[in-house]
């Protein structure tokens, strides 16, 4: 009887804990689903000057999270508003955005069916136009945009990210190859990709990889808000990709 009841005791038990888990997993991944925001990038400039914007529309209203960064600084200015047929955009400076949703061919233009955005910025007494291309979408929990890459932060993951950008475009191969993950595969075309299987093959053939070319189309990239697509991050449309340990694939331009 007594080996009966500590049995009963011991399944209950099990069940028990059983049941909290799938409860607490239950409650996990609904607190995930609920956090995950519809994003939408853009890249294009305030009058000359390049800029990048990142926008989370929640009903009529701009959700938390929204916000654009000149390209030179890679510093997230927020954004709060309204979105309808315009969508009005306010920085904590008091810099206004009025946009509106463009496309060459579809009318009416709609969030949905748009290539970028067109308006004005105002502040400091100037007014500028504002143009803005479709970059990407998608949806991540705030503050981890990377989460199907990497267990850091946005800003952790982005560090050797900048650390290539900055390293390459200025000239500094040796302190560039500090932020690749080897092997690196390069793509060249031929039918097999370039393996280089260190740092110091890469500086040897730094010159043949990275064309003139190829370093201008990066310095017209921004490091920061990546695109990711199949557990890497993507800069300058396909230019190059990163993973949680640096660079991976280069797509070398001749």
């Amino acid at each position: 009887m007594i080996f009966k009841i500590r049995t009963m005791r011991r399944t209950l038990s099990g069940l028990m804990t059983v049941f909290l888990i799938g409860f607490s997993t239950h409650i996990s991944c609904q607190a995930h689903a609920e956090d995950l925001r519809a994003f939408t990038d853009y890249a294009g400039a305030i009058g000359e000057i390049p800029i990048s914007m990142t926008v989370f529309v929640s009903g009529n209203k701009i959700a938390d999270g929204s916000h654009y960064y000149y390209r030179k600084y890679l510093k997230d200015i927020p954004l709060t508003g309204t979105a309808g047929t315009e969508l009005h955009l306010t920085e904590p400076g008091g810099g206004v955005f009025v946009l509106h949703y463009v496309d060459n061919n579809s009318s009416p233009v709609t969030a949905e069916n748009s290539t970028g955005l067109a308006g004005t910025w105002s502040g400091n007494g100037h007014t500028l136009p504002v143009k803005l291309d479709l970059q990407s979408g998608g949806s991540y929990i705030l503050g981890r945009r990377y989460a199907d890459i990497t267990n850091k932060s946005d800003a952790q993951f982005e560090e050797p990210i900048k650390g290539f950008y900055y390293a390459a475009i200025g000239g500094r191969p040796a302190d560039a190859v500090r932020f690749v993950a080897f092997p690196l595969r390069v793509n060249t075309g031929a039918p097999k990709p370039l393996m280089i299987h260190n740092a110091s093959e890469l500086q040897q053939k730094w010159k043949s990889i990275f064309s003139p070319a190829w370093l201008k189309a990066l310095a017209a990239a921004s490091p920061h808000d990546l695109s990711t697509t199949k557990g890497q991050a993507m800069i300058g449309a396909g230019l190059a990709f990163f993973g949680d340990d640096g660079l991976e694939v280069v797509n070398a331009i001749p």
